[in-house]
């Protein structure tokens, strides 16, 4: 019944209520055969009010649990490979990632934790494996959607971090050229060819990129952005 009344709190909004009910349970009976789930049901209710270090920690004990159900571990994984990655635990969001992809083979989350694994690596500098993981995401050129976008992206950040610049700038040509149904995601490529160039020392080449943002995606954050390196060159 308080499980029950808990689970009833969360589906209302009231998270920060949900989870103390939770976590009292979790004090009260350390050793029900719930413990998975009432350690899972208290983790998504501090993620939901944006306690993350709090929820990391809830879904790793449940994590440990290894009679859990094949249904709630998969949710526990991925949620687990999340909250660390939040964190800045981006070695251990590798491991669990790596995990999640072993295990949950035929999971609807394959593509989210296929990213999560790359961007670990990324955050955990290296970009060099991270490109590997990313591919994977646009491998096949005939399925197109928002993880295909942010992987394309990533390689380009991965290869511009190690001064490889030419990748860099092929990577988001390709998304500026061909991905016309993400214009804020190819307004932060064109973006990012101008940073590149700058770092090139082609100074021109980079001011016409930042127009470029300007004038074609004048409704996205980037041009804002690129407005803003406009007027850095020019005062410098």
């Amino acid at each position: 019944i308080r499980i029950q009344l808990a689970s009833a709190h969360y589906k209302k909004g009231d998270h920060e209520l949900a989870a103390n009910m939770f976590e009292q349970l979790l004090t009260d009976y350390p050793k029900s055969k719930l413990r998975g789930s009432m350690l899972f049901q208290a983790g998504e209710s501090r993620f939901r009010i944006k306690e993350t270090v709090a929820a990391r920690d809830h879904f790793a004990d449940a994590y440990k649990i290894s009679s859990q159900n094949p249904t709630l571990a998969e949710s526990v994984t991925m949620r687990l490979g999340e909250t660390q990655a939040l964190t800045g635990q981006h070695k251990e969001a590798v491991k669990t990632y790596r995990d999640f992809l072993k295990r949950f083979a035929e999971s609807k989350w394959l593509r989210n934790a296929q990213f999560g694994l790359g961007y670990a690596l990324e955050n955990n500098n290296k970009s060099q494996d991270a490109i590997v993981e990313y591919r994977k995401l646009y491998a096949n050129l005939k399925k197109v959607d928002l993880w295909t976008v942010r992987a394309r992206f990533q390689t380009g950040e991965c290869y511009f971090n190690i001064q490889q610049y030419e990748q860099a700038i092929a990577e988001f040509v390709y998304i500026e050229l061909n991905l016309n149904k993400y214009p804020g995601w190819q307004a932060k490529s064109v973006l990012e060819i101008g940073r590149v160039l700058l770092a090139q020392k082609k100074r021109e080449d980079a001011i016409q990129r930042f127009k470029d943002v300007i004038t074609r995606y004048s409704k996205e954050k980037s041009a804002i952005v690129a407005r803003q390196y406009l007027d850095q060159l020019r005062s410098g």
